[in-house]
């Protein structure tokens, strides 16, 4: 990657290994409370990126079975904003947009009985609002711009994000960021878009990579035998970014491979 914003070294990724994905998506969803406890405490407000599949939905569902645990300590939920890494540009209503599942797993139960404001979960734009995804990328930087933190450590207009969780694809994609793709070397903007995504729906809208390295913390959020090749090659070194995007994903304070047995099994 070249001509990137200055900002300080990223954090070196380490990896924690867990026999079962129902105990990897326990340990996230429990450490995701806690950083938006601590955020919303010491900082006024927390700000949590959110990704898509089966993983990461399961992590929000987790975190909604535990509010609903006696002694669970939660944040004030008025001082919570969520926004997306990816999103696909489909309808609003489309079951296939990360938005709309993130909703059914828990932001739901967070908007209707836990007091959390509408206007702080920040879609990416649909399809009835955006002709295609390279407007949907400019409307999202312009709300990532409207919530900008002042003097932010990249120079780029966003806001603070004290978590942003990832996926990674059998081909070491991550948010919509796919491997020999353009997008991976975009420099200058928060966004991008994806007009021929190699797995369906083609269009796409996703944080860059800048974006995404200006987080608190990254957390890889990795199940499956499917997704080991992948991961082994994104933690060797020497792996390229035009071949496995996901070596790129990295916070500034902390970056964090959760791995179930089958998803670290190509681990060296």
């Amino acid at each position: 990657m070249t001509d990137s914003p200055q900002q300080p070294a990223l954090a070196a990724p380490r990896t924690e290994v867990y026999a079962e994905k129902d105990q990897l998506v326990t340990v996230v969803a429990e450490r995701l409370l806690a950083v938006l406890v601590d955020a919303a405490r010491h900082q006024g407000d927390a700000h949590a990126v959110l990704t898509g599949g089966s993983a990461g939905v399961a992590v929000l569902a987790k975190v909604a079975d535990l509010l609903a645990q006696p002694g669970t300590e939660t944040p004030p939920w008025h001082k919570v904003h969520f926004w997306w890494g990816d999103e696909r540009l489909l309808p609003s209503d489309d079951p296939e947009r990360n938005a709309q599942q993130a909703h059914e797993a828990l932001l739901d139960v967070l908007i209707e009985q836990h007091g959390l404001p509408e206007s702080n979960v920040h879609q990416m734009p649909v399809s009835e609002d955006a002709a295609d995804p390279e407007i949907g990328a400019e409307i999202y930087a312009t709300e990532l711009q409207a919530h900008a933190e002042e003097n932010g450590r990249s120079g780029l207009a966003l806001p603070r994000f004290d978590v942003l969780l990832l996926g990674v694809g059998p081909d070491g994609h991550v948010a919509s960021l796919f491997p020999g793709k353009a997008s991976l070397h975009v420099t200058e903007k928060t966004t991008t878009s994806e007009d021929e995504s190699p797995k369906p729906p083609l269009q796409r809208i996703t944080l860059t990579f800048p974006a995404i390295q200006t987080a608190e913390r990254v957390w890889m959020v990795v199940s499956g035998a499917d997704k080991a090749e992948a991961a082994a090659k994104a933690l060797a070194p020497g792996t390229e970014v035009t071949e496995i995007p996901a070596v790129e994903a990295r916070g500034a304070r902390e970056t964090i491979w959760h791995l179930d047995h089958a998803a670290a099994s190509k681990l060296s």
